[in-house]
C-alpha cells in the first residue's frame, strides 16, 4: 500500500513538471533538455533556435547565461515531453520541426519556366528574387510540396553559397527545379545545364516586403463575388497554414496553391467575415475577408 501511495505522488510530481512548461510553438522559458550537445555558440536566446535549424542533424537546443549566453546545440530524436522544468526561468529550449531541419543532398535541376506558375503567387514588391519549383523525392522529408508550402522561403546551398529561395511552382517527381535564368546560375555558379546536389532548409524569412501575415486574393478570382470567395495567407515566416475555416467550415485548395476557396452554399458571404488560418504549431491568425488584397494578377517568374 505505501510503496503504490509513492509510486502515485511521484507521478503526480512527474505530470506537474511536464505541465509547467508553457510553450510558445516549439520554444519555451524555464527548460532544458539532458546531454547530446554536440556543438555551441556563444549568441543570444532569441538567435539560438535558428542556429540550430541551419546546423545540420540539430534538432533541439537550450539556451542560458553561461559564459554571456551559450546557445547549446542538440542531436538525436525529440519531442517536448523529454524537456525538464528548470528553476531559471531565463533560460530557453526548443525542438527544431522536421521541415526545419537540414535536408542534404537533394537531387536539384535546372527548370525551364514556359509560363504560368502553379502557386500563382500575386503581384507584389517581393524581397526574395529566385524562383523554384518543388518536388517530393524522399529526400526532401517533410519539405515534399504541399499546397500551402507555396511562397515559403527555402534556404538552399548547391555549392556556391547560400541562397534564399522562394517556391512558386510545383514539380512532382523531382527535388531542387532550380528556374534557368535566375536560380540555377546563381546558385550552382553558372554550371552548365544538367543536375547538382544541393542542401535546403525552410527559412523564417519572408518573401514580400512589409508586414506580417499579408492576406491576398487568389489573382483571377476577383474580392466582388459575395458567394465565392478565394484567400490566401502570405508572410507567415517558417510557420506553415494547415487549415483555413469560415464559421467551423474548412476552405479547401483548388489546384497546387496557397489559396483556400470558400463557397456561399447559397448565402452570401459578408466583407466583414472572419476565416481562421491554423497553423502547423496549433496557432492561429484570424482575418476579415475585407482585409484580403484583390492585386488581379500573378508575379511574372523567371
Amino acid at each position: 500500500m505505501f510503496n503504490s501511495k509513492l509510486i502515485a505522488i511521484v507521478l503526480l510530481f512527474w505530470l506537474a513538471s511536464l505541465q509547467a512548461i508553457e510553450w510558445n510553438g516549439n520554444w519555451a522559458f524555464g527548460c532544458d533538455f539532458r546531454n547530446r550537445d554536440f556543438d555551441n555558440a556563444q549568441i543570444k536566446g532569441a538567435d539560438c533556435g535558428g542556429r540550430c535549424s541551419t546546423t545540420p542533424e540539430c534538432t533541439h537546443f537550450s539556451w542560458n547565461s553561461y559564459n554571456g549566453g551559450t546557445c547549446w546545440m542538440k542531436y538525436g530524436p525529440v519531442s517536448k515531453s523529454d524537456a525538464i522544468e528548470t528553476s531559471d526561468r531565463g533560460m530557453v529550449c526548443g525542438v527544431i520541426t522536421e521541415s526545419n531541419v537540414n535536408k542534404r543532398d537533394v537531387l536539384a535541376t535546372r527548370h525551364v519556366n514556359g509560363g504560368g506558375d502553379a502557386c500563382a503567387l500575386p503581384s507584389a514588391n517581393y524581397n526574395v528574387k529566385y524562383p523554384l519549383a518543388l518536388g517530393d523525392i524522399g529526400a526532401l522529408g517533410k519539405l515534399k510540396f504541399t499546397p500551402d508550402l507555396c511562397g515559403h522561403v527555402l534556404q538552399i546551398n548547391c555549392g556556391n553559397g547560400n541562397l534564399d529561395v522562394i517556391i512558386t511552382n510545383s514539380n512532382y517527381g523531382g527535388g531542387l527545379d532550380l528556374y534557368s535564368e535566375t536560380t540555377w546560375p546563381k546558385a550552382t555558379n553558372n554550371l552548365p545545364p544538367g543536375q547538382t546536389l544541393c542542401s535546403v532548409q525552410l527559412s523564417s524569412a519572408n518573401a514580400i516586403n512589409g508586414k506580417e501575415f499579408q492576406c491576398y486574393y487568389k489573382p483571377g478570382t476577383g474580392s466582388n463575388n459575395h458567394y465565392y470567395r478565394n484567400i490566401g495567407l502570405l508572410n507567415t515566416r517558417n510557420k506553415i497554414v494547415t487549415k483555413a475555416t469560415r464559421n467551423g467550415i474548412p476552405g479547401e485548395h483548388r489546384g497546387d496553391n496557397i489559396y483556400y476557396a470558400f463557397d456561399g452554399r447559397g448565402q452570401p458571404m459578408q466583407p466583414n467575415e472572419e476565416v481562421i488560418f491554423t497553423f502547423n504549431d496549433g496557432s492561429t491568425y484570424k482575418v476579415k475577408f475585407s482585409d484580403c488584397v484583390d492585386v488581379g494578377s500573378e508575379q511574372n517568374w523567371r
